[in-house]
């Protein structure tokens, strides 16, 4: 007991000693589960909780809300560490990756799905948007793989699209030296986000 409307999403900790809740009061509590007794309350939130989850190691627990945004907390401490700001509309799905380091989320409002870095809350790439005719009008939602290297992206097609994710800037270099076999030309370079020389000038499309 302690929220003031229905709530609205639920996450087990990893260890299952905690359960996080969310609800239309804007607000989040986490309980144990031994005795049921409510050990934080996370405010910030201007929106209803739609989604949670806790970081691999159980040390943070992000809330995503109707408000547009996503939030990292502390557990220990129930302080907010990050916000991650971008989607036009309710977020629907959000996750940690399974090292920790990135969380991707959905929106099926904006039709976004969207890579952040944990620790800074810096959007790193939108991974599918309304604008890509892979991704239509749909309920989205996204899931990192097991070993955080794709993410599944579910968009009311009758397909599923996988997206390549790397998990360090090395391992994009070192598949974009598989794929391409050459030295890159500073087109090539930009696409993959390398250090291009601006004198070059623009790159084709």
């Amino acid at each position: 007991m302690g929220h003031q409307d229905r709530i609205t999403a639920a996450a087990f900790s990893p260890d299952g000693q905690l359960v996080a809740t969310g609800s239309l009061d804007h607000t989040a509590r986490i309980w144990s589960t031994t005795d049921g007794a409510n050990v934080g309350t996370l405010v910030g939130h201007t929106g209803a909780l739609t989604v949670l989850a806790f970081s691999p190691d159980g040390q943070s627990l992000l809330t995503g809300s109707r408000d547009g945004t996503v939030r990292i907390w502390s557990v220990a401490g129930g302080l907010e560490s990050a916000v991650l700001r971008g989607h036009d509309g309710a977020v629907d799905s959000a996750q940690f990756s399974p090292n920790g380091l990135y969380v991707v989320t959905a929106s099926s409002k904006d039709r976004t799905v969207r890579l952040w870095a944990t620790q800074s809350g810096r959007q790193i790439a939108v991974l599918g948007s309304h604008d890509e005719a892979t991704v239509l009008l749909g309920f989205t939602r996204a899931a990192f793989s097991s070993d955080g290297a794709r993410v599944a992206i579910v968009a009311g097609e009758k397909s599923v699209r996988i997206v390549r994710v790397f998990q360090a800037p090395k391992d994009l270099i070192d598949f974009a030296r598989r794929t391409v076999p050459r030295e890159l030309t500073a087109c090539e370079r930009r696409s993959f986000f390398l250090p291009a020389d601006p004198a070059t000038g623009t790159c084709p499309g």
